[in-house]
């Protein structure tokens, strides 16, 4: 035997031989997606565990609902259902090496999915050899009664509900941080600023309240949105049509999916042919989390300003300093955590907009771009969930108020104008304005001088 025979092993597939390395549970076809499409740096569907997780756990609900079906030998979908079981509690990620973005419509994932669950089937249970494909096929039993464009999709939405759930309890997090936070110094008041100029005095609590409403709005709205993803389309095989799936497969495959992942709230989509040509379900998550970025970047934008100084800024906050801010200027501290979550919110955005461009590129009976999705929202979670938690636990649990810098900001001319229109009326404050030429102490004085006995 020579040396390349020891190290590979020769499949063949439609387009004739490929050279396999042998000890690869995987089979020709993912490996004609290495060979096309090389990483360079970009992350393989292993490192995706929660995507990678949902395929596996929808091939094991396939193989249940053939067997109920009369589909499949049972031996060989107990073989198959064994496989997965191992394969969930340790998953060898090696085999599993397939780009993200390989071609279109996740055909080489799928494929990969069904060649190592085979192999490993076969040589655990039946003593075959890797790329016998007897008497477990992953054409033929591991795919049966399905198509790449329904158990993709499918395990998709899987994917961002199991993901979304992560940031959904950071979130919460945070926005009771935030709610501490102004409950600490619901008594202190502080300038309110309007077109970044002075107008009224209100509390901290009231500060602070409007930032923690917006994130429990925003993790409400991401979770409605979310929930969409519950339908799925198992069944609907190609491009939607019940025909080309087995009738008592039909039947049994959502109760066996729901079974399998331990929610009773999975459902078939009403309409299949709709689920094949649009991805605007998951792409409505991604515009969900834009949304919450764009809002987090303007909290953390906030925070600078209301932190800025320590002698010429605002001043009016204290962040919690937690690395130097110059290489050059000794004893400046710079608001860093914030700058990370803004940063993280521009880049999460970005991932969330590639996403939005696949609702314009789909054509006619099926939308290919499933993975330009799931990735970029997978990534974007991974991405605000990470950001929230550093700027919650490094920054906002460790905010104080100057105390003294608020009182100094709340006894101006703003707020004095303010309550002075409020006792006599508008034009009575803005009179007395012009006349002392905005002067707080001249201003003062008037008032004082000209109250009502």
């Amino acid at each position: 035997m020579t040396e390349n025979a020891q190290k590979y092993r020769t499949e063949h597939d439609l387009l004739g031989e490929v050279l396999v390395p042998a000890k690869a549970a995987y089979g020709a076809q993912t490996q004609r997606a290495l060979d096309n499409f090389p990483l360079c740096g970009e992350k393989k569907f292993s490192e995706y565990p929660e995507l990678l997780t949902a395929m596996l756990q929808v091939k094991k609900a396939t193989a249940i609902a053939n067997v109920k079906a009369g589909t499949m030998e049972e031996n060989l979908a107990t073989a198959i259902v064994a496989t997965i079981d191992t394969l969930l509690a340790d998953i060898p990620q090696d085999e599993f090496p397939v780009h993200s973005f390989h071609g279109g419509g996740g055909i080489s994932f799928n494929m990969n999915i069904n060649e190592v669950i085979a192999n490993l089937a076969n040589r655990t249970h039946f003593d075959s050899s890797f790329g016998s494909y007897g008497p477990v096929h992953p054409n033929d039993h591991v795919n049966l009664n399905q198509s790449t464009n329904d158990v993709f999709a499918s395990a998709c939405h899987l994917a961002i509900i199991v993901k979304w759930n992560i940031l959904e309890n950071e979130l919460g997090s945070l926005t009771d941080s935030l709610t501490a936070l102004g409950e600490k110094y619901k008594d202190v008041q502080k300038i309110s600023r309007t077109c970044l100029q002075d107008a009224v005095e209100i509390t901290f609590f009231d500060f602070f309240s409007g930032y923690s409403a917006f994130v429990n709005r925003s993790a409400l709205r991401t979770a409605e949105a979310v929930n969409a993803l519950y339908s799925v389309n198992m069944g609907g095989t190609m491009v939607g049509r019940l025909v080309d799936a087995d009738s008592g497969y039909l039947d049994e495959i959502i109760p066996a999916l729901q079974k399998v992942i331990g929610e009773n709230r999975l459902k078939r989509s009403s309409n299949l042919f709709d689920s094949s040509q649009n991805l605007d379900d998951m792409v409505h998550v991604g515009s969900q989390l834009k949304l919450l970025a764009k809002g987090l970047i303007k909290i953390g934008k906030d925070l600078r300003l209301l932190a800025s100084g320590p002698q010429t800024g605002f001043g009016e906050i204290e962040l919690p300093a937690v690395q130097p801010g110059s290489s050059a200027m000794p004893g400046k501290v710079n608001p860093s955590v914030p700058e990370f979550l803004i940063q993280s919110c521009f880049q999460a955005i970005g991932r969330c907009h590639a996403g939005e461009m696949v609702l314009e590129h789909g054509e006619l009976d099926l939308n290919v771009w499933e993975a330009t999705v799931v990735i970029n929202i997978l990534d974007a979670i991974t991405c605000l969930e990470n950001a929230v938690r550093i700027f919650r636990t490094k920054c906002i649990e460790g905010v104080t108020v100057n105390l003294q810098k608020n009182r100094e900001n709340i006894n101006s001319i703003i707020p004095l104008m303010t309550r002075i229109k409020m006792e006599r009326g508008y034009s009575f404050a803005t009179r007395v304005y012009k006349e002392t030429g905005g002067d707080f102490l001249k201003l003062s004085e008037y008032v004082n001088q000209n109250a009502p006995k």
